[in-house]
């Protein structure tokens, strides 16, 4: 057993694994004892060792260590993938930082998805529920995180 795994955390604007203390720059990688992801049917805790697989990821939150630093994420949709050398690349549409998180506004922005997803009781366009479903979870996320 090799002790750490090499977890990176990929969007399309670039990296979000926080900057090492010290800096401002977001690094390519980090070496972490586990990673938890959320997945389609829950969360996945993945150790060094791990067996390869590639699953999706659902909107929720991204926890692991570095140090004594414990490090969550609120992340989007997307993959992640598990290789055999020990990697980890969990690649979503969207990441913040619980301490990035602006809590009053994500509340406020989930109180309005919240009441049109439940005003919408009739027949409703299934990209429209999908587009107000994903929104909902992503700043639940947020919140999730934030804490």
């Amino acid at each position: 057993m090799s002790g750490s795994i090499s977890l990176q955390i990929l969007t399309p604007l670039g990296s979000a694994v926080p900057p090492a203390e010290g800096s401002k720059e977001p690094r390519e990688s980090v070496e972490v004892p586990g990673v938890e992801v959320p997945g389609l049917y829950g969360e996945l805790g993945v150790l060094p060792d791990h067996v390869p697989f590639i699953t999706p990821v659902v909107p929720g939150v991204v926890r692991y260590r570095e140090g004594e630093t414990s490090e969550r994420l609120a992340v989007g949709a997307g993959f992640v993938e598990v290789t055999e050398d020990g990697r980890v690349a969990i690649m979503i549409e969207r990441a913040v930082r619980s301490a990035d998180v602006k809590v009053a506004e994500v509340t406020a922005r989930l109180k309005e998805v919240t009441a049109e997803l439940d005003k919408k009781t009739d027949a409703i366009d299934a990209l429209e529920h999908r587009k107000l479903a994903n929104e909902q979870a992503w700043l639940e996320a947020q919140l999730r995180a934030s804490n």
